[in-house]
């Protein structure tokens, strides 16, 4: 029998499981009494649109969410490409945070001519740390992945030149390119802050 053609579209469900703590990133004080997350925001874009990028400097978007957690600014971009068909709607999880340990869920759709994913969130408190994927891609093979699970280390937006989680704001200008969290040492950067499951509606997240 002929394998069934790929549907022109999918939804996925994002869980979103945050992981760190004391233990996994308290080898440099203060460690925060209230270690949590911002809202978790994104969209599925085309190979051509990016939000944020290792190397790349920050948007006013970006720069926002990972200094303040607030997306306006993000989605306001987001929506705007979407204007332009480069990308879906901003999607943003129902809760403004949460803490870590814990789980945030959400959804969105995809299609063939947006099959890439951008999703992050505010590590917060902290001056500019954020997490997230960057032009995940959702189809292999010509059709849609069932699920994909990935660690997610901390990133500075290079906006901010705070050295701890709980450091007083202290703008960077100009901005430096996105990167790893230079601040922390080896071991604490290379420990995920949280782990992100996406997963074709109906498979388990």
């Amino acid at each position: 029998m002929p394998e069934p053609e790929c549907p022109d579209s999918a939804t996925y469900g994002v869980t979103f499981r945050a992981v760190w703590n004391a233990s996994s990133h308290g080898s440099r004080p203060p460690f925060p009494s209230n270690p949590h997350f911002s809202r978790v925001v994104g969209a599925a874009h085309t190979p051509e649109v990016s939000f944020w990028s290792s190397g790349g400097i920050a948007t006013p978007g970006i720069e926002s969410m990972a200094e303040t957690g607030s997306v306006s600014s993000l989605c306001r971009e987001i929506d705007e490409e979407a204007d332009r068909g480069g990308s879906t709607p901003c999607v943003r999880g129902a809760q403004p945070s949460f803490p870590s340990p814990g789980t945030a869920r959400l959804s969105f759709e995809a299609t063939e001519d947006v099959p890439l994913l951008t999703l992050v969130s505010m590590i917060a408190p902290s001056p500019d740390w954020f997490v997230g994927v960057s032009g995940m891609p959702l189809m292999e093979d010509g059709c849609w992945k069932e699920r994909i699970e990935v660690d997610l280390v901390g990133y500075d937006a290079g906006t901010d030149s705070g050295t701890t989680f709980t450091a007083r704001d202290a703008d960077v200008t100009p901005h430096e390119p996105i990167g790893l969290i230079r601040e922390l040492p080896a071991a604490v950067r290379e420990a995920p802050f949280a782990t992100l499951v996406v997963a074709l509606s109906g498979e388990p997240g």
